[in-house]
């Protein structure tokens, strides 16, 4: 490869390993240290194993251990920020400030106070009644920090991504707390946390917790962003079932759809299934769409199959089939129990 290409791909390398520590979500490395200026070195090169990437300042001096290396410029710490690999570059905005500056390019934002998490959550609440997005999460250059924590913040993990400050202390993730110091850095990464404690520096953890315990769907509304963005859709061009709009008025709701579930959507071209995991997309008609929004906002098959019966007016059995048919060749699951009925009343039917 010619060193115009290896340039490149290293510049490509760094911003994927950058997304991950962003994220929190893991996809190709394990772990993605990110070292401030003037932070040391030493301890890092120590425990960093050949999956991880360590991302350093241009200006750092010889790191000697295992893990990718990558060299950036900038810093990612402050509102305006702005951190690059060569030409690639990435923004950082505060949540808030994210719907009125002008995005011109990848752009990561962050909850930098208690007042922005709770837009962030009103922004949600909004999404869920009437189907209205936040511009900025619907922009496919914007990156929401720690998203991680956001849809599974109970679930105990190692450490993924960490940043390395130049007083020595480490930090969880882009807006964490500090968990540790660099003298301690192997058993610090040992000790298995909440995801949550990626969003510790943003309010009291007790506040966070509960916030997020009583919004389990928070992992599903960020999935029907990633959908609009996977289609390009803007608001008012699509109805997505669960935000500010269901196809069946029966009343008889007892479950969520799961986080991962479909997505069933109302389009021009009619109704579709689509899949954020697989960019699947698939065309139905009106009375598949209905078994499918029947499946997943029903705790069990027994329930679906009762509520498919009356709404088609069909027998039990061939209700039963219906839904067999959709679970098997659909990939669609029954949902888990939670607040949907309380949810979708008052929603645009």
């Amino acid at each position: 490869m010619h060193d115009g290409g290896r340039v490149q791909a290293t510049e490509l390398g760094g911003a994927r390993a950058l997304r991950e520590w962003i994220t929190g979500q893991a996809r190709e490395h394990s772990r993605v240290f990110l070292i401030e200026s003037g932070a040391p070195t030493d301890d890092v090169a120590e425990v960093a194993r050949r999956d991880d990437v360590v991302l350093l300042p241009a200006e750092s001096g010889t790191y000697d251990g295992l893990g990718r290396e990558v060299r950036y410029r900038g810093a990612l710490r402050d509102a305006g920020d702005e951190l690059f690999f060569g030409e690639r570059g990435v923004e950082l905005q505060d949540y808030v400030a994210a719907a009125f500056v002008q995005i011109v390019g990848p752009t990561a934002v962050r909850f930098f106070d208690a007042s922005s998490w709770q837009v962030f959550l009103d922004d949600a609440e909004l999404a869920r009644r009437t189907g209205v997005f936040p511009s900025a999460l619907i922009d496919p250059r914007v990156l929401l920090a720690d998203r991680s924590a956001l849809e599974n913040p109970g679930e105990m993990e190692a450490p993924r991504a960490l940043r390395v400050s130049a007083d020595g202390s480490v930090g969880i993730g882009v807006q964490g707390r500090v968990i540790g110091t660099i003298d301690e850095l192997s058993s610090v990464l040992a000790v298995p946390l909440p995801r949550a404690a990626a969003l510790g520096g943003v309010a009291p953890g007790d506040a966070l917790a509960a916030d997020l315990a009583s919004r389990e769907w928070i992992g599903r509304y960020l999935n029907a962003t990633d959908l609009m963005k996977m289609l390009g859709l803007d608001n008012g061009t699509a109805k997505i079932s669960g935000f500010g709009w269901f196809p069946i008025d029966d009343d008889l709701s007892d479950a969520e759809p799961l986080t991962a579930e479909p997505f069933l959507l109302e389009t021009p071209d009619g109704f579709v299934l689509a899949d954020t995991r697989t960019l699947r997309r698939q065309l139905l008609t009106p009375s598949t769409a209905r078994v499918i929004a029947v499946i997943q906002t029903s705790s069990s098959t027994e329930i679906a199959s009762e509520r498919v019966a009356r709404l088609l007016g069909t027998s039990l059995s061939h209700a039963h089939a219906l839904c067999l048919e959709a679970l098997t060749a659909l990939n669609v699951h029954v949902g888990r129990r939670g607040g949907y009925t309380d949810r979708v009343k008052g929603a645009e039917r």
